[in-house]
């Protein structure tokens, strides 16, 4: 009998198995709820609409995240750092500070103009998303990200003497603002201008001002 005890197979442990790693679970709730703000286009999205998206339980949502505020944090982040990656990309690939500079406005004109992003960037400026993130560490950083690249290739054109009226501390701030403005205009229907014309527009204040020889 003790044999037969002995030869019994374990028993199996209780409570539903694990399915995904835990860098990848927590990568599909947080692709689960980009995916539910941006077919709500940003209005209000619950833990569950998440959960449904992703095919998870609540105890796989709570083993990474606190709430909803949480989640929508941590994908505007992962955001913000991702496109700040391909902004400085850019900029570094442009053959001089002008060209840089060029660079930097035309990767951020995409947020109006390419439709994946305006629709990504729709959800993310709504205002459930905007109230979470408002006044945070995470918003803070977000700016830095998307502006540090453009501060760098001014740096670069005032020590070049590229740029013969830079001030890149207060210039990178006025050239950020002028093309949000642009992005604006787009977005809410003020403007009916191409990228390139927008483009154009941007840099016809820009160029002239950081005291560059106008764009060929």
């Amino acid at each position: 009998m003790a044999g037969a005890a002995e030869e019994r197979p374990p028993l199996s442990r209780p409570g539903r198995p694990r399915l995904y790693e835990p860098v990848a679970e927590r990568q599909l709730l947080m692709d689960a709820a980009v995916e539910v703000l941006r077919r709500n286009e940003g209005s209000e999205a619950t833990v569950a609409d998440i959960l449904n998206e992703a095919g998870l339980s609540t105890r796989a949502f709570y083993r990474h995240f606190e709430g909803k505020e949480d989640v929508v944090r941590a994908i505007f982040e992962r955001d913000a750092e991702s496109f700040g990656l391909q902004l400085r990309r850019h900029v570094e690939q442009a053959n001089d500070p002008a060209a840089g500079v060029v660079a930097w406005i035309d990767e951020m004109l995409s947020l109006a103009y390419d439709r994946r992003r305006r629709a990504r960037m729709a959800a993310f400026s709504s205002r459930m998303v905007m109230t979470i993130v408002a006044g945070t560490g995470v918003q803070s950083l977000g700016q830095t990200l998307l502006v540090e690249p453009l501060h760098d290739v001014l740096v670069r054109g005032h020590e070049s003497g590229a740029f013969a009226l830079v001030e890149p501390d207060a210039d990178v701030w006025m050239i950020n603002a002028l093309t949000w403005e642009a992005i604006g205009a787009v977005q809410s229907g003020r403007s009916v201008s191409t990228r390139h014309e927008a483009l154009d527009q941007v840099l016809r204040f820009v160029l002239p001002a950081l005291g560059a020889a106008p764009a060929g």
